[in-house]
C-alpha cells in the first residue's frame, strides 16, 4: 500500500514536468521561426520599400507622356514631368552616392542642379532601369548588402502610344 501511494504522489509531478518541458520546447522552436522571418523581412526592407515608393510615384503621375526613362548625370533615372500652376517641373528618381534620391525642380532651373542635390530617400547601391516596351518598365534595385529586388511597372495611360507622346519618350 505504501508503494502505491508513492507512485500516486510522484505521478502529478512527472506529468507537470513533461508538460513544462513540452511547453518550453514549443516556445523555443517558435522563437527560432520568428527570428528567421524577421531576418528575412529586414533583409529585403530597403529594396521592397524603394520598389513600392517608385511604384506609387508611377501611379500618381501616370498621365500622357509624363513618365520617361532617362539618364540623369550619368545615372539611370525615372523622369516625371508635371505642370503646377502653369510652371513646368521635373522630378528625377535615381541612385547616387549610396542613396535612392529624388530631385524635384523647375524645368528652367535644371541646368544648375547636380546629382548631389537630390534628397536621399533610402540607402541603395544601384538602380537599373530598362524600357521593356512602350508601356512597361523593368527596374532592379540593389541595396547596400547586395540584395536585389526586381519589379515591372506598367504605364496605364494611353498617351505613350499616341502621336502627342511618341514611343521615344520612354527610352
Amino acid at each position: 500500500m505504501r508503494r502505491k501511494n508513492r507512485i500516486v504522489d510522484v505521478f502529478p509531478i512527472l506529468l507537470f514536468l513533461v508538460f513544462t518541458l513540452s511547453a518550453l520546447g514549443i516556445v523555443t522552436f517558435s522563437v527560432q521561426i520568428y527570428r528567421g522571418i524577421v531576418e528575412r523581412a529586414e533583409g529585403r526592407f530597403d529594396t521592397e520599400t524603394a520598389a513600392a515608393y517608385v511604384s506609387e510615384k508611377f501611379r500618381n503621375h501616370d498621365m500622357r507622356g509624363s513618365i520617361k526613362v532617362s539618364d540623369f548625370m550619368g545615372n539611370d533615372a525615372i523622369a516625371i514631368e508635371e505642370t503646377i500652376k502653369e510652371v513646368p517641373y521635373i522630378t528625377y528618381i535615381y541612385v547616387y552616392d549610396g542613396y535612392l534620391r529624388e530631385l524635384f525642380v523647375e524645368t528652367s532651373e535644371l541646368g544648375t542642379c547636380t546629382a548631389e542635390d537630390g534628397g536621399g530617400i533610402l540607402p541603395m547601391q544601384s538602380l537599373e532601369i530598362e524600357s521593356v516596351s512602350d508601356r512597361l518598365v523593368k527596374m532592379r534595385f540593389t541595396d547596400t548588402d547586395g540584395k536585389d529586388e526586381e519589379t515591372y511597372l506598367s504605364i496605364k495611360s494611353k498617351g505613350l502610344t499616341e502621336a502627342a507622346a511618341p514611343m521615344e519618350d520612354l527610352q
